[in-house]
């Protein structure tokens, strides 16, 4: 997660049109495939892929062709203050939820419960998420303290 910068530098012009062609390409694959996937509805189908597949294709194409000649990388970006905290954030939460998944497994086999893989795994996402977050807004406040 390194920081950028826009210089004014643009890129050939034919670095555009080959960004424009591989969107297109990747828009009307994920619209025929979409399509296929339901063929009583087939171009209601393939219309709503195309939508919905576009803006990122696009901006696949963009990143593939363009951005290499208009984005400059920070060279010390990887050292920013940000990324340290969310990385503390992310070592913390993770041997949290090891240790929540290694004491919820032994409850299991212990007291022999059976439950759903499903929820449980949703939970774990949840724990994670929600554990590195308060974390990160932890660690910020006691910095910018």
């Amino acid at each position: 997660m390194s920081k950028v910068s826009f210089t004014s530098k643009r890129a050939p012009i034919h670095h555009y049109v080959l960004a424009v062609i591989l969107g297109a390409i990747l828009t009307i694959t994920v619209a025929l495939l979409v399509g296929a996937s339901n063929p009583g509805d087939f171009w209601l189908a393939a219309g709503i892929g195309a939508l919905c597949a576009a803006y990122p294709a696009m901006s696949l194409g963009i990143k593939v062709f363009v951005s290499r000649h208009t984005v400059t990388r920070d060279q010390h970006g990887e050292q920013s203050v940000e990324l340290q905290w969310m990385r503390q954030a992310g070592a913390g939460a993770f041997l949290d939820v090891l240790v929540a998944t290694i004491v919820v497994a032994l409850v299991l086999a212990v007291g022999r419960f059976e439950i759903e893989a499903l929820p449980v795994l949703l939970g774990l996402v949840a724990l994670s998420a929600l554990d590195a977050g308060l974390r990160y807004l932890a660690i910020r406040h006691r910095a910018l303290k």
